[in-house]
């Protein structure tokens, strides 16, 4: 399979997955958590995009946003994106956008990489734990994934709580490149099918 993830988009139809957490809607193509919609991102996205990621706390604690960040930014990131699945995070209650999720073509054959960041305004809620949990079903359940792997800077203890609460593995520490924070410590950590399958009945997040 390679860097190319042919389905990597939302399909229609009921999950396969008997215990996820996750449902599907046929007309609009979206994954419905507890509390949250998770729907593919929309170029109409890109001013609630450009207001929450403008932020460096956010922006230094990521690969690819830079800083400052516009709406030109955020619709050229949508614009361009490719081999990624990106989804609006919503509140289910409100329809309220606090933040992108993302599952990306990874170097690692049949894998890929899971992203996500939450606007300051929500934090502390465990909408993030929340999103990527809905990802990590969809990605293994959907896509029929062999792993997914994250990674978070050594300094994002936010990140490594999400990161851990979902069940990834930790499998070292290392070096990636930040817009904003140039050459950083970071550690990776990696889930595969049979971890996720011994996984399904996630922990409601606090």
């Amino acid at each position: 399979m390679g860097r190319h993830l042919p389905v990597l988009h939302f399909r229609r139809g009921p999950m396969t997955c008997e215990d996820s957490c996750l449902e599907t809607d046929d007309e609009d193509c979206r994954l419905t958590t507890r509390r949250l919609v998770l729907r593919q991102a929309r170029m109409s996205d890109a001013p609630e995009i450009a207001t929450h990621a403008n932020d460096l706390q956010i922006a230094q604690m990521t690969s690819r946003i830079p800083h400052p960040y516009g709406l030109d930014d955020a619709r050229a990131f949508l614009g361009a994106a490719r081999d990624e699945l990106i989804v609006a995070i919503t509140r289910r209650a409100d329809d309220r956008f606090l933040g992108l999720c993302s599952l990306a073509a990874s170097p690692t054959p049949g894998a890929a990489e899971l992203g996500y960041w939450i606007g300051r305004p929500f934090w502390g809620n465990g909408y993030a734990t929340e999103a990527a949990q809905a990802a990590i079903d969809y990605g293994f359940a959907v896509l029929e994934l062999s792993a997914i792997e994250v990674r978070c800077r050594v300094i994002n203890t936010g990140s490594r709580r999400v990161i851990q609460k979902c069940g990834f593995g930790y499998v070292g520490t290392g070096l990636s490149t930040s817009l904003v924070a140039g050459r950083v410590a970071s550690e990776t950590y990696r889930m595969d099918r049979r971890t996720w399958q011994s996984l399904k009945s996630w922990q409601t997040p606090e």
